[in-house]
């Protein structure tokens, strides 16, 4: 068996190691072709991803124009312990102003995985009060590139 093969996640462990992981970095194509990179928050449903941001901002410019996006989670303090996922992707767009009820959703899902004490009833209102200016995004993966080094 290659090395290369050794130490590729299957889907389960795929999809666990991201649902305990905290951030990820999402790449858009900019208008001129370059790289946009960002960290951001999000959630999972099975294998796919979400996450919202501003509407207005660059990352949902980017997506609109080309929808292809690339998402990166790594872990790891030396070469024994590097895991991570590479993940290339569709991205939908879900606009608050078009579907405000289901970008809450998202954006409350989100809330809930990093626990921040908020899910309360007058945080939920000002999440009601951004919706309009926010959108969610779904990303669903069209290939993995993933890699634990504890299993060399």
């Amino acid at each position: 068996m290659s090395l290369r093969k050794k130490i590729q996640l299957d889907e389960n462990e795929i999809r666990d190691y991201l649902q305990k992981q905290r951030n990820i970095q999402i790449g858009t194509i900019n208008k001129d072709g370059s790289p946009h990179l960002t960290t951001m928050w999000y959630s999972m449903d099975h294998l796919n991803i979400f996450f919202h941001t501003y509407t207005k901002s660059q990352k949902i410019k980017n997506i609109y124009r080309d929808n292809r996006i690339s998402i990166l989670t790594e872990s790891g303090e030396s070469y024994d312990t590097l895991k991570g996922v590479l993940i290339y992707g569709k991205a939908t767009v879900i606009e608050g102003g078009k579907d405000p009820e289901r970008v809450l959703e998202i954006m409350r899902k989100i809330e809930k995985k990093y626990d921040t004490g908020s899910e309360n009833n007058d945080y939920i209102e000002f999440l009601r009060m951004q919706v309009l200016k926010r959108t969610a995004v779904l990303v669903e993966p069209t290939k993995y590139i993933s890699w634990d080094h504890t299993k060399i």
